[in-house]
């Protein structure tokens, strides 16, 4: 899905996984921003990088393969039910926003990510976009399935998350 204001492309990718496990004990696996690492194959290491390691203003360094770092520096925090980062470093992209949201559905919970990004480069990085994000989307491993595992088992998958299933999308 694409919006469009002045001069501003906006991409937009969702996701979405149910999990069997309590809205409460996901938010509390997702809400631990320095282990991403754990559950989403592009980031080799993450950290805090802030006096605050929850809610707003609380950053994130992620450690990226060939040395890339990128900051997330989140702006919105609802406790025990969504959180909204921003990041302007991110390859290739001008600017990311990623609001995860985990919803309880009965003794299940339904995590969302929906993100908005805008490529690096004036109109030709817009065009790029419109070629790379289909791509992006294909190749890119899914963060919900590794997740989930990490949820419902209790510990981290060490495999890659393209060895385990897709998660299912509604609860």
């Amino acid at each position: 899905m694409l919006r469009f204001g002045a001069e501003v492309v906006m991409f937009r990718m969702s996701a979405s996984a149910c999990i069997d496990a309590p809205a409460g004990v996901v938010w509390a696996h997702l809400a631990r921003l320095d282990q991403l690492h754990l559950w989403t194959d592009m980031v080799h290491r993450s950290y805090i990088s802030s006096p605050c390691t929850t809610g707003v203003d609380a950053e994130r360094t992620c450690e990226l393969a060939g040395g890339r770092r990128l900051h997330e520096r989140v702006v919105a925090w609802d406790e025990g039910r969504s959180f909204t980062y921003v990041s302007s470093d991110a390859p290739m992209m001008k600017f990311a926003r990623n609001t995860w949201s985990v919803t309880a559905m009965g003794d299940r919970a339904m995590v969302t990510s929906d993100a908005e990004v805008e490529f690096r480069g004036g109109w030709l990085g817009r065009a790029l976009g419109w070629l790379f994000l289909p791509l992006m989307q294909r190749l890119l491993p899914n963060p919900m399935v590794k997740l989930k595992f990490w949820v419902e088992h209790g510990r981290p998958y060490d495999g890659k998350a393209s060895s385990l299933p897709v998660p299912a999308a509604i609860c």
